[in-house]
């Protein structure tokens, strides 16, 4: 493993220096200002792994200053990084018609990658997107509440009996938190796309977990493919990297396969389940229902199909099982991510813990159920998983391909087609202009009051405009349901090996917390 990935970055360094150099400067013909980011990190950083490319987009948005553009080189390849709000709004919503596209990331070797939305382009995607989009409305994540509580029950259940058997004189049990909240987000999610019964809390040795524990963990060898995929995509198609364990995709491509082709056949009952909701959509049969509601997030994110794009099935057997298989592999590495942290942080901060617990209590029923209106409701829980949010973000930059070329005249940004252009994300969240001592951990971020100060593109774990993430609601309710679960039953703490503050990962642009993290949970007496 060592002797391939040595050699990796070996080629990769070459390929770079090549391709650097013969790379065309897009930025002086244009009278773009680039930023040399060279001195902060060589390509050495970004192939090791030892740095992550938000790091780069840190540093850059501060040495911009007040600019509202500017240019860097990646591995050889010119982007655009837009700071100004104006701007953003533009590319991403207003102007969107020249920034469809994201860059290709997955390689061609994950092939039922390719056909999944975040890969899709042009036609095939807005086609592909218009006909998913119902499936995450309100209604329909309401209707999936089923799962969040009866998992919810059982992971309680099951961390209430670890910490009975636990000869701590506290009664607590200390866990390994990443273990324990992947049997919650894996078991929610394989009941919610799949409508199938994972297990994984009671066996967390089983194929299952044990695959879908492969798919998201991210080894330093995971961290320096991602770097030749993403970065260096000519050289892949020499290599043929595959980012994606070839053996757990062909697990859970069997499982869809056969699920997808027992609803399709009407073999199987009716279910609540995201595969069910993507059949309904094939066959012209998934309406909207009176209690979805629209959003900002979904309004800024709308496609209209004309009338030779309605009639056209976008949604064949392969499309679907890649929309399954996206939908699982997200929900489960993002949302367990983001709950670490949420649990880690409210060890650290018992303060907003007893707060939040308090709320809590006010709506969980007495058989330990969760109503998602009643769960809406819920101010202290919001503002609590929006700064974990924006302290932890799953995705640190937001990436359009420019399909077209683009002309801003207030700005005098000019955008060869071809050219990508992003958002630091991170950044923004972490800009003192927005955020009140940003580098704390402070719920009051998101006070009603604050946020309607605040302009609300500084602001975007889940992305802006038609390219958003389409299952924003799935997660957010995901996880609000899980806090919930937690701190009604459990006291939340650290232990002396748990590292404060907390240094993490930067994961392609995600920020992953550190294998073996450690909490301890006292059960509360109801």
């Amino acid at each position: 493993m060592w002797l391939v990935l040595v050699s990796t970055v070996v080629i990769g360094f070459i390929a770079y220096k090549l391709f650097f150099r013969n790379s065309k400067n897009i930025f002086k013909e244009h009278g773009i200002r680039e930023i040399d980011t060279s001195k902060f990190m060589s390509i050495l950083d970004i192939l090791l792994a030892r740095k992550g490319m938000p790091e780069v987009d840190n540093y850059v948005y501060k040495a911009m200053g007040s600019e509202k553009y500017c240019g860097i080189h990646e591995l050889g390849t010119p982007v655009i990084l837009i700071k100004d709000m104006e701007l953003i709004k533009k590319i991403l919503i207003k102007d969107f018609d020249h920034f469809v596209d994201r860059r290709k990331f997955f390689a061609e070797a994950d092939e039922v990658l390719q056909k999944s939305l975040p890969m899709l382009e042009g036609e095939e995607w807005k086609g592909v997107r218009a006909s998913v989009s119902p499936t995450f409305t309100t209604g329909k994540i309401r209707r999936m509440m089923e799962f969040f509580n009866s998992v919810g029950k059982e992971w309680v259940e099951s961390l209430s009996e670890k910490a009975k058997a636990n000869p701590s004189p506290d009664g607590s049990v200390t866990i390994d938190v990443i273990k324990v909240i992947n049997q919650y987000t894996v078991d929610v999610i394989a009941s919610a796309v799949f409508g199938f019964n994972a297990g994984t809390i009671k066996n967390p040795d089983s194929p299952f977990a044990k695959y879908a524990e492969s798919l998201a963990d991210f080894s330093k060898l995971k961290l320096v493919k991602m770097a030749i995929i993403f970065g260096l995509p000519k050289l892949n198609k020499i290599l043929k990297l595959k980012m994606m364990d070839p053996e757990a995709i062909g697990f859970f491509e069997r499982i869809l396969d056969q699920g997808l082709k027992k609803r399709l056949s009407g073999e199987t009952t009716k279910c609540n389940d995201f595969l069910q909701l993507l059949v309904e959509a094939h066959n012209g049969k998934l309406k909207g229902e009176g209690n979805d509601e629209l959003g900002s997030f979904e309004k800024d994110a709308h496609i209209e199909l004309k009338g030779g794009e309605k009639k056209k099935q976008w949604l064949t057997e392969q499309t679907m099982n890649s929309q399954s298989l996206i939908f699982f592999f997200a929900g489960f590495g993002t949302t367990s991510n983001a709950l670490t942290f949420a649990a880690y942080a409210l060890a650290v901060h018992q303060d907003v813990q007893d707060k939040l617990r308090k709320e809590v209590g006010k709506i969980m029923k007495p058989d330990g159920n969760l109503d998602y209106d009643d769960l809406s409701t819920l101010v202290y829980l919001n503002m609590v998983v929006c700064e974990v949010l924006r302290r932890f973000p799953a995705g640190a930059r937001l990436e359009r391909s420019c399909v077209k070329d683009y002309k801003d005249n207030d700005s005098g940004l000019f955008v060869p087609k071809g050219t990508v252009v992003f958002v630091p994300s991170n950044a923004l969240h972490y800009d003192e202009q927005y955020y009140d001592n940003p580098d704390k951990f402070d719920p009051e971020h998101f006070s009603p009051e604050k946020k309607a100060q605040r302009n609300p593109y500084a602001y975007m774990p889940f992305g802006i405009g038609p390219r958003n993430c389409i299952g924003m609601r799935f997660a957010l309710v995901e996880t609000k349901a899980a806090i919930a679960h937690l701190v009604h039953n459990f006291r939340i703490q650290t232990t002396k090996k748990t590292p404060v503050p907390i240094t993490g990962l930067w994961a392609g642009f995600g920020y992953t917390a550190p294998k073996g993290l450690e909490l301890k949970l006292t059960p509360l007496n109801k």
